[in-house]
């Protein structure tokens, strides 16, 4: 499992050197992963009007956790076949749950139409599909290997930090 822990740039900067960090363990594991790592909890709220430090979700891969800031296809599969994301929903919610869904490695349609309106220079990546190899080559993710992480990095108790939702 991969963990993602993208800044929100809550209370106006970016909290690390990089605004995207992946860390090859589960969700609740990666959170003390995170704090050992950086010394901050991972859900703390720097500032109320701006939520959460980091949107974080857990993915089966690497190359899904990355889909979307690749510029992927997000795609629903049934039987091998591409389908609707209408009928992707209606099947998986029923009796037949031989649906797949997610980041495809083809280019995401909907950013090259956005592209094209925008009128970009053919110089200009924004947009553009890459490959896992080529997003890590920008240097705006940090990528944090299950090989590259100490015993003594998981384990531990992530204190409360920033604010505290109150019901």
């Amino acid at each position: 499992m991969w963990t993602t822990f993208w800044d929100m740039h809550s209370g106006g900067g970016q909290k690390e050197d990089v605004a995207m960090i992946f860390i090859e363990a589960p969700e609740d594991e990666a959170k003390v992963i995170f704090y050992n790592r950086f010394g901050h909890n991972p859900e703390r709220v720097t500032c109320t009007c701006c939520g959460s430090d980091y949107s974080i979700s857990e993915n089966e891969s690497l190359e899904q956790a990355t889909g979307f800031h690749r510029n992927c296809k997000y795609s629903y599969m049934k039987d091998g076949k591409e389908i609707s994301q209408e009928e992707g929903w209606t099947s998986g919610k029923g009796k037949n749950k031989n649906v797949w869904s997610g980041y495809m490695e083809k280019q995401n349609e909907q950013q090259m139409n956005i592209r094209k309106s925008c009128k970009t220079s053919d110089d200009d990546k924004w947009g553009l599909y890459m490959t896992l190899e080529e997003y890590l080559k920008l240097g705006e993710a940090l990528v944090i290997y299950a090989k590259d992480i100490k015993p003594e990095d998981r384990v531990g108790d992530i204190p409360e930090q920033g604010y505290v939702w109150m019901e």
